[in-house]
């Protein structure tokens, strides 16, 4: 069975975020690791490093999952841009290792009209940068889809392909391994359908999901960014939605929640937190998924 949980905001103490996801009964959560906005990084103390590990394990939260700064261009043609997200990102997995996260995920970047060759390669280094600065870690590095707006990579699972081929040759996976590696990929599935992925049958769900397993393996998917879009099929455009009220739809969602594929992987809504009335939504939109499973 799935687990489902939201994105959880870490004002006030990043212990703070377990206790926002017991409130709306998570299974799991997604945090920054700093404002999503700003690179700079706030002091990280102990005490609350054990404060979260502590109140995750005791609230049963599994996996815990976080999520890079939007800041970040790891295709960026721009030296001073690029050698900032590399350092940023290292920082970013050093924190997530300390609080016990089981993943980072990340926006891999944009060519910014220096070509998609050229933008994958310098992502590529990067990851291989990143890897051998930290060989052996427990916390995976996750590639998330892009909605493929503009220069933007990761769009498509070719790409997704190219990363994961260049910075694993001859990896645990390939070796028989499946659960053994450091690099994974988390899927959107407002940016899928922005990219032009259908989801909204089962026979749509299965041709997506089978190319993705051609291209990278469905034993690298970790994580389901669940979200509906506002958006149309192929536009590029990244509009979260509320659960069955966008262009996907309800019945996209009942086909993901029930597919074997998924079945034991972390659904994590971001969606819009309120509606237009000020209302949380986060608990009518986990509530929603839950009702669309089948037993």
């Amino acid at each position: 069975m799935p687990r489902f949980g939201a994105h959880f905001s870490i004002a006030g103490g990043i212990e703070q975020a377990v206790e926002r996801a017991r409130a709306v009964r998570a299974d799991c959560l997604q945090i920054f690791l700093k404002s999503p906005t700003r690179w700079a990084f706030m002091p990280l103390a102990d005490e609350s490093v054990e404060r979260f590990r502590t109140a995750a394990r005791e609230a049963g939260l599994r996996p815990l999952v976080g999520h890079a700064t939007y800041l970040l261009n790891l295709a960026s043609p721009d030296e001073a841009l690029y050698e900032q997200s590399r350092r940023c990102i290292l920082e970013e997995w050093d924190r997530s290792e300390r609080l016990g996260l089981d993943c980072l995920v990340f926006h891999p970047g944009a060519h910014m009209g220096s070509g998609v060759a050229a933008g994958l390669t310098r992502i590529a280094l990067a990851l291989e940068w990143l890897h051998a600065e930290r060989p052996g870690r427990r916390c995976r590095i996750l590639l998330e889809t892009s909605a493929g707006a503009g220069s933007s990579l990761c769009g498509r699972f070719e790409h997704l392909a190219y990363l994961i081929k260049t910075c694993n040759p001859g990896d645990a996976v390939a070796a028989g391994r499946p659960g053994d590696f450091w690099l994974g990929v988390a899927i959107d599935t407002c940016h899928l359908f922005a990219a032009g992925y259908d989801l909204r049958t089962r026979a749509a769900v299965d041709d997506t999901l089978g190319r993705l397993d051609e291209a990278v393996g469905l034993e690298r998917l970790l994580v389901v960014h669940a979200n509906d879009t506002r958006a149309e099929l192929g536009s590029g455009l990244d509009r979260h939605a509320a659960i069955g009220h966008g262009k996907l739809g309800r019945e996209a969602f009942r086909v993901l929640v029930n597919h074997p594929a998924l079945a034991a992987l972390p659904f994590i809504l971001e969606t819009p937190k309120e509606d237009d009335k000020g209302r949380p939504m986060d608990p009518v939109n986990l509530r929603a998924l839950r009702r669309l499973l089948q037993p």
